[in-house]
């Protein structure tokens, strides 16, 4: 009796085990019709208030309805299995889709809450009583997600001749003072003028510092898409510039500046390069080293395929606080691929795993596009696959892009991703979006599917900036904050779960590093269960075993690719520890299984 109750708690654990170590794919909506959009922009995954709360993420997302008067920017939570809880609104009554553009929204980092950017089109929530082209939103929200201020940007004096102007932020930082620094493009008109990146600093009470519009010597178009703070408070921002060919624009390339903490700019570059277009659309410090920070910035590049054609991949650049370039990658394959977003985790050493997720278009007919999950091995002077993958269901969408990915978990990532799915006999579609979990700690490959891209280098030739400030007089209106209806999950793959409290400490960075450099035995420490120890890990040519369980059967070591494909077999008689051989095997992510006919144990190595 006591050996069938020991098998079957053996049985509901290893049960356990394989449905929390899923992989999963949920659908997000407002309502599952034509003419009906949830199209979240950015999220958080979050600690509760307390223990007991439900909320594990948020989503910040643009909520359109059929006959648009319930229209909104629209902030939603959910509990760790994606169930709905409350949602608050920005209402824009009579906006569509196109001019609803939810941006950021991110967990302070020097006290409890949250900020949220946003951005309308024409808002029909008038400023001074004129209708005005752009109304950037601008929120601080506490920890229960009750509005501390609540505002959009524009001119101090908004009159008809400046109420056409494009002012649009796309991502925001908080300081390490506290402030928060937003940054995007100005331009007085938003046809027929040149366009210039507009970068704005604000307490925490919601007051202007200072607001700069930045024109360069290119006379071109010039947009900042992210932007980051260094050890020594300077502001690094990414973005573009064009290289005019007619009026202000052109073909787009990578754009790197550095500001002083006042705004005041300190260098800028242009990296030249791309067959046709290049450009940055995540910055991520990685270091702490005042006046000498490196950064990872991804995005996507042009290169010349073997037709000769530009072919679109994802890049990767390492550079420094000077906008020197010490490594510049490309990966993808035939079709196109776009970064979108990017976390790193520091492995020591100046080691890092990169993850990215965007789009691509290399694998499938029956999507023009498909949400990826990319990672990658960076060691100075190179870049290694570990692992790329696609989320293909066969719910109807037409085309599924990722946007931004967080940890999820200890060893998971959730990634949010918008598509385009046909609700109705016609051809028409409605936005809605899903959010995806990759789970690196399950061996199986549901609902994904691995691919084999390949990374190569590119050189880009830094080109000098001439960047002149403008200081721009902006002040903040009030804007409303309401609470509103609700969203719906509808589960496509696997099962979903989200652990908030692994996920905050799971040293994943997603803008800065927050504290030195570790080694690498600290921050990556040595796999230790109770049966069985592997290391070392990372490893180079080698990994130690040591079994250290009685041995009463026969103990097998296998070596799995990231295809799960059987690459090597060794066997175990005693408890004196083995060296399994690594030698012939690419770089890349492994799985090494260890165990007899009762019990296995499956771990991750990275081989350098």
């Amino acid at each position: 009796m006591n050996k069938h109750l020991y098998l079957a708690i053996i049985a509901w654990l290893i049960g356990l085990s394989t449905t929390q170590a899923q992989n999963a794919d949920q659908l997000y909506y407002n309502t599952f019709a034509l003419q009906f959009h949830y199209k979240a922009a950015s999220f958080v995954v979050d600690t509760p208030l307390v223990a007991s709360a439900p909320q594990a993420f948020l989503l910040w997302s643009a909520n359109v309805y059929q006959d648009s008067t319930k229209s909104s920017l629209s902030l939603d939570q959910f509990d760790a299995n994606g169930n709905f809880i409350s949602e608050h609104v920005v209402p824009q009554p009579g906006k569509l889709l196109p001019s609803l553009l939810p941006k950021k929204i991110f967990r302070m980092k020097s006290g409890k809450g949250y900020y949220l950017l946003g951005y309308v089109i024409q808002s029909t929530n008038l400023i001074n009583g004129i209708p005005v082209y752009s109304t950037p939103v601008l929120i601080r929200l506490d920890q229960l997600l009750n509005p501390i201020w609540v505002q959009k940007l524009h001119f101090s004096a908004v009159t008809t001749a400046n109420a056409n102007a494009l002012i649009e932020y796309n991502d925001l930082i908080e300081a390490i003072n506290g402030d928060v620094i937003i940054a995007g493009r100005y331009s007085p008109s938003p046809a027929g003028q040149q366009i210039n990146i507009l970068v704005t600093r604000l307490t925490n009470a919601g007051a202007i510092v200072w607001n700069y519009q930045y024109s360069t010597n290119f006379t071109c178009n010039a947009n900042a898409l992210a932007l980051t703070e260094a050890t020594d408070n300077n502001i690094i921002l990414t973005g573009y510039v064009e290289l005019c060919t007619s009026g202000f624009g052109g073909p787009r390339q990578v754009l790197f500046l550095r500001l002083q903490p006042t705004g005041i700019p300190v260098t800028g570059f242009a990296y030249l390069g791309a067959t046709t277009e290049s450009a940055g659309t995540k910055i991520v410090k990685r270091t702490n080293i005042a006046g000498n920070d490196a950064f990872f910035i991804s995005g996507f590049t042009d290169v010349t395929a073997a037709t000769g054609a530009a072919n679109r991949q994802v890049l990767i650049l390492d550079v420094r606080e000077s906008g020197t370039i010490v490594g510049s990658f490309h990966v993808g394959d035939a079709g196109t691929e776009e970064s979108n977003d990017l976390v790193i985790r520091n492995l020591g050493n100046e080691n890092y795993y990169l993850y990215l997720t965007g789009f691509t278009t290399s694998y499938y007919t029956a999507v023009s596009k498909e949400v990826f999950y990319l990672q990658l091995r960076y060691l100075p002077g190179s870049l290694g696959l570990v692992e790329f993958s696609t989320f293909p269901q066969t719910a109807n969408y037409t085309e599924r892009y990722g946007l931004e990915i967080k940890a999820a978990g200890k060893d998971k990532f959730a990634i949010l991703a918008n598509a385009n799915y046909i609700t109705s006999s016609t051809s028409s579609t409605s936005t809605f979006t899903n959010v995806l979990l990759r789970d690196l700690s399950t061996t199986n490959q549901q609902c994904i599917k691995l691919h084999q891209p390949p990374v190569g280098s590119i050189n880009f030739s830094p080109k000098q900036l001439t960047v002149s400030p403008t200081a721009l007089s902006f002040k903040p209106y009030a804007e409303k904050y309401i609470v509103f209806q609700k969203v719906f999950p509808k589960l496509l793959c696997g099962q979903f779960t989200v652990n908030a409290y692994d996920a905050l400490n799971s040293g994943v960075i997603e803008q800065r590093i927050a504290a030195p450099t570790m080694p690498l035995n600290k921050v990556a420490p040595v796999t230790k269960l109770e049966t069985v120890n592997i290391y070392p890990n990372p490893a180079s040519n080698y990994v130690f075993i040591e079994y250290n369980k009685p041995i009463t059967s026969k103990v097998l070591v296998k070596v799995f690719g990231p295809d799960m494909r059987l690459l090597k077999t060794i066997d175990i008689n005693d408890n004196n520890r083995k060296t399994l051989s690594l030698d012939g095997l690419p770089s890349g992510l492994y799985f090494i299984q260890v165990g007899d006919n009762n019990k296995n144990e499956t771990f991750k190595i990275m081989k350098n």
